[in-house]
């Protein structure tokens, strides 16, 4: 594994995109905590209000991420889209500190969202086009590596947010943020080169050529989405379950966040190492089992260690489709990195606000343990569309695997 790493660090380029990937989840993950908490109680606003706030910017980008992400793969700079895109970010949540009336930010941040969604994904396709210029084959392990980053600093934002509440307040938080979103458009306009990527006329040939394909992807997406949608609603329910269902206490539903996000980073870089005996298509399958035997699971506790044991099937499901899922829409499109990076992005999206509302809904029609049927059900679908057998001959993939 530290020979495959150490090769992947040498290509030019690829370290900035992972310091890149640990400064955008922290960025995120240092104010969304306490997003609720400041729209509740500073701007006097219902939880079910913000949840419209979060429901509107989470869909703004859906589709100027795919309009952009067509473009970047048929020549436009993607250095220079990367570097506008975050700049953009940064001016989104510098909106908090100036804009304290509820509908003047909900349209501010509809529209200056939207523009910086390109960001993330674009990261992952630069990062891929590096990869391929460097003729590795290590796509998996280099995903896996940049997502790991992504969970780093996704996990030690909150510790940071919270540090920042306590001595500077929400203005703290929400100057930060603008400034971590800030140093990323200054490392890639400082040290990203466009030799790290195809030229402009190379990749139109491949776009043009690629698109004819981008059928392919239709049932992958659907999958993701799916799969992203069982483990939102998951995340909407866990805590309340904890609390409602087994009597735990909110130190016990941070324990169990805690293991859980521990456990991702190595099981993302195990994946990675994985990837190169295993095809995407077949960890997405072991993915999708593991996930299907934690809803089950939660279906059937009735002591809380036992949740705990079984964060270690939810840390592998959860690696898998944030390491491995990108890897299979991405070698689906090998000449379209952006528009492929992007569809993992919206998948990740919509499944987000869809298993918010589905899950809410299946808890109040269901209680909190029997909402985890939606989860189970998501699961079986979404397995058998993956086991689904294609017509078209480039469809049929030779898995080194029982699950095909």
């Amino acid at each position: 594994m530290l020979k495959r790493t150490y090769a992947l660090l040498l290509i030019p380029t690829y370290p900035i995109f992972l310091l890149c990937m640990l400064f955008q989840g922290m960025a995120i993950s240092i104010s969304a905590p306490f997003l609720a908490v400041y729209f509740t109680e500073e701007l006097g606003v219902s939880a079910g209000t913000f949840g419209i706030f979060t429901a509107v910017t989470l869909l703004s980008g859906v589709a100027l991420s795919m309009f952009i992400a067509k473009r970047s793969d048929a020549g436009l700079n993607r250095r220079r889209l990367m570097v506008i895109c975050m700049m953009f970010n940064a001016v989104a949540f510098a909106g908090y500190i100036f804009i304290h009336d509820y509908y003047p930010l909900l349209a501010y941040m509809t529209i200056f969202t939207a523009l910086g969604a390109p960001a993330m994904p674009q990261l992952f396709a630069s990062a891929r086009e590096a990869v391929s210029a460097s003729s590795s084959p290590d796509h998996a392990l280099a995903n896996s590596a940049l997502r790991s980053m992504f969970s780093l600093g996704f996990i030690s934002g909150p510790l940071v947010g919270a540090a920042l509440l306590s001595r500077f307040g929400f203005q703290g938080i929400f100057s930060t943020t603008t400034l971590i979103f800030l140093i990323n458009a200054l490392l890639v306009f400082s040290f990203v080169r466009p030799s790290a990527a195809k030229q402009p006329q190379q990749r139109r040939v491949q776009a043009h050529a690629g698109r004819q394909r981008s059928v392919r992807v239709l049932v992958p997406f659907l999958i993701l989405t799916l799969l992203y949608t069982g483990h939102w609603a998951n995340n909407l329910n866990i805590s309340l379950f904890i609390v409602n269902t087994l009597g735990g206490t909110t130190q016990n539903v941070a324990s169990v966040a805690s293991i859980c996000a521990l456990m991702e980073i190595p099981f993302m870089l195990l994946l990675g190492l994985l990837s190169a005996k295993y095809n995407s298509k077949v960890l997405l399958g072991w993915g999708m089992v593991m996930g299907g035997i934690y809803y089950a699971l939660v279906i059937g506790v009735g002591e809380l260690w036992q949740l705990i044991a079984g964060q270690v099937l939810l840390a592998f499901f959860v690696a898998v489709i944030s390491a491995i899922g990108i890897s299979y829409i991405q070698d689906l499109l090998p000449d379209l990195p952006g528009y492929a990076s992007t569809l993992y992005t919206n998948a990740t999206t919509i499944g987000r606000l869809a298993g918010s509302l589905a899950g809410g809904a299946a808890a109040q029609w269901l209680g909190y343990r029997h909402s985890y049927l939606l989860c189970v059900v998501l699961v079986v679908c979404s397995l058998g569309l993956l086991l689904w057998p294609r017509r078209s001959p480039d469809e049929t993939i030779q898995l080194r695997s029982p699950l095909n």
